[in-house]
């Protein structure tokens, strides 16, 4: 059985009128050759910074510089806001956005300067339609799942608890590792031990390893009780996580057996970890 699970809510049903990703082509195309158009400016660099060692004489130089003024926003950050709403809305419109030739990699190039484009960077990394493994090798279980949306780990964290109907927790979420951190033996490290490959909640869902063109995490107990992390990276994109299926406890050890290069025992799922409830 397949369960959607929003966030923070359903996907708006389709307006009627013109396809919203056949419209933008031409926005986004625009502003695809805006970017690369766009000139940064350089910082000044001739004038040397004054500085006193003194740190009295340092303190009086401060209180009497005025403060800077706030810079100029960059001519391309309203063209990129302008877009925002419907790249947020529609996983299509962002398809459509990627295909733009040079639009994100001009946007990441901007991404330093321009706090816009680096919106629009991190928004076009987002996947969308792609598939995610999870990995329990203690248990011998795991779950393979279809995303759309989700920006970070920690979002992707929340929406697998309920769409594999997990009991919810606030107090001791999943460890999530790397497949890098899997030992020869098919398991992880404890304590603090793969603190190296660990995933953190703030880090974006496109930063898990794709493994044969599926993104691949593994799951284990935490090193130390923490909560959850902060809201998403991007709060009013709807997002989406689908449990394609549940794996079996052979499904499980053949998947760990390709991640290490050596075959691993097939046991029966151990019973489910406890889980602590929100309070």
């Amino acid at each position: 059985m397949r369960s959607v699970v929003p966030f923070p809510a359903t996907r708006p049903a389709p307006p009627p009128g013109p396809d919203p990703a056949f419209a933008a082509r031409p926005r986004l195309a625009r502003l695809g050759d805006a970017l690369r158009a766009a000139v940064v400016p350089r910082p000044r660099t001739a004038d040397a910074p004054v500085f006193f060692f003194d740190p009295a004489r340092q303190a009086e130089l401060l209180a009497a510089r005025p403060p800077a003024p706030p810079p100029d926003p960059h001519p391309v950050a309203a063209l990129i806001a302008a877009e925002l709403s419907a790249l947020f809305a529609s996983a299509e419109v962002r398809r459509v956005a990627r295909a733009v030739p040079g639009l994100r990699a001009a946007a990441v190039a901007l991404a330093s300067v321009v706090p816009a484009a680096k919106d629009l960077a991190d928004l076009l990394a987002v996947p969308d339609d792609e598939a995610v493994v999870v990995l329990d090798p203690a248990a011998r279980t795991g779950w393979r799942l279809v995303v759309s949306g989700v920006a970070d780990v920690g979002q992707f964290h929340r929406l697998l608890i309920d769409a594999a109907g997990l009991p919810p927790t606030a107090a001791e979420p999943y460890q999530f590792f790397r497949p890098a951190a899997l030992r020869s033996d098919g398991t992880l490290p404890t304590g603090f031990d793969g603190c190296r490959h660990w995933l953190w909640g703030h880090e974006p869902l496109a930063a898990v390893p794709l493994v044969d063109g599926e993104r691949v995490i593994v799951a284990g107990e935490p090193a130390y009780r923490r909560a959850w992390e902060d809201e998403p990276r991007f709060p009013d994109m709807p997002a989406a996580v689908e449990l394609d299926r549940v794996l079996s406890p052979f499904q499980v050890a053949d998947r760990l057996a390709g991640l290490i290069g050596q075959p691993v025992p097939v046991r029966p799922a151990a019973p489910a970890r406890k889980r602590a409830r929100a309070a």
